[in-house]
């Protein structure tokens, strides 16, 4: 009996040491391992810790400017840290020769927004008619993706902040030369600076030689002079004291290939289709031109228009952007003026085509315009004309695209 005890002794005495090898070599060892190499691991950024400013001045460094503060534009650098905060730099009015202002506030759409109004100095509806037709200020991505979540914009990395509630394409500075992807039956294009204020962009083979003959073939025979909406103080002149060229505007859906170009022009500019209006078909003739003029329409001077007044929302909708298509070559003359391009002051004559920024018609090409700033006020800057045909005919489309649905 003695020797059966100690033989089961030592038998669990044997047991016992393997069973602490094992649970050395199999389960402690392993573990001990596994916390030193996460002692390794990079650790989160606390609470407060800047967002990295050399990180955020490379990303942002494409769609900044150094020309001139941009009103109402505002370029974020912005993350999600481990510890549910949202953080980031931003450079107030895509400014890259500011420095940038530091954020973070708590993981939340509200708070981002009332950290963003203050940092940022954006101005907030007072008044009663503010309060009611004032566009809310707004998130896109550099594409020109209208962001609504939080999700949406801290995923984005770089955001931009459009006071006015709108897209615009940042201009950089003159010369400069973007690729917008993808455009409606077209494909990819070039999308150029030509001026900085007002914002003048230029793509080239933007129409097709097709959809010009289309549009032509159903706007000839309705062609009739070119109207104004009067100003107070113009009532009882006619139209060609300013405008001289026959107009007709035409319907979308009277061809597939007009509402493919519809399509076409959202994609350029990253405003809905139901912010347009119908394109006016213009001719111009030897001699006949459209004297300088801004395709908005200022509040101010329709005050004895109550209606007027009412249907562009005391002047919070109006025609943000034009879209200006060229359907023929011109020989001498036609160009597209910019009398206050480059900051030039308010010409004498509204009949001057001699300084500015001028654009000569080429078929298929467009200019893009912008009437309103970024911050939703409308640009006087944005003053233009149509030089008198010397020799030829041009032909010739405004596409309006305003800041609110038209209807």
């Amino acid at each position: 009996m003695g020797k059966l005890l100690h033989a089961l002794i030592v038998l669990v005495a044997v047991a016992g040491y393997y069973y602490s090898e094992l649970l050395q070599h199999h389960v402690l060892a392993p573990v001990a391992r596994s916390l030193q190499m996460d002692m390794r691991l990079p650790t989160p950024s606390p609470v407060g810790s800047p967002y990295d400013a050399a990180a955020c001045a490379a990303a942002a460094s494409a769609h900044l400017t150094d020309v001139l503060p941009v009103q109402g534009f505002h370029v974020l650098c912005i993350r999600k840290t481990t510890h549910d905060t949202v953080q980031g730099l931003a450079y107030k009015e895509g400014l890259a020769t500011a420095a940038p202002l530091p954020f973070e506030t708590a993981l939340d759409l509200g708070a981002l927004r009332a950290e963003l109004e203050s940092l940022l100095q954006i101005a907030l509806p007072s008044s009663d008619i503010e309060k009611k037709y004032k566009q809310r200020w707004a998130f896109f991505s550099a594409r020109g993706d209208r962001l609504w979540q939080l999700s949406q914009i801290h995923a984005a990395s770089i955001v931009y902040v459009f006071e006015g509630g709108q897209f615009i394409w940042p201009g950089i500075r003159v010369g400069h030369k973007r690729t917008v992807p993808n455009l409606h039956g077209l494909g990819d294009v070039v999308l150029e600076t030509l001026a900085m204020t007002p914002l003048v962009f230029s793509v080239e083979e933007f129409l097709r030689d097709d959809e010009i003959d289309v549009i032509l073939d159903l706007s000839m025979e309705h062609l009739a002079p070119s109207g104004v909406t009067l100003q107070d103080g113009d009532a009882g002149k006619p139209a060609t004291e300013w405008r001289t060229s026959t107009t007709y505007f035409l319907p979308s859906h009277r061809h597939a290939l007009v509402e493919g170009i519809d399509k076409r022009v959202e994609d350029l500019v990253k405003v809905p289709i139901s912010h347009q209006e119908d394109v006016q078909v213009l001719r111009y003739e030897e001699t006949q031109k459209y004297d300088h003029h801004t395709d908005y329409f200022p509040v101010e001077s329709y005050q004895n228009s109550p209606d007027v007044v009412e249907s562009i929302h005391h002047g919070y909708k109006n025609r943000m952007i034009t879209v200006f298509w060229y359907m023929s070559d011109v020989a001498s003359g036609g160009h597209t003026i910019f009398p206050r391009a480059g900051g030039l002051p308010q010409p004498d004559s509204m009949k001057d085509c001699t300084k500015g920024l001028k654009v000569a018609p080429k078929k298929r090409k467009v200019v893009v315009f912008y009437s309103m700033l970024a911050n939703g006020v409308n640009d006087p800057m944005s003053l233009h004309g149509g030089c008198p045909v010397l020799d030829g005919i041009k032909y010739s489309g405004n596409k309006w695209v305003w800041n609110k649905p038209r209807y």
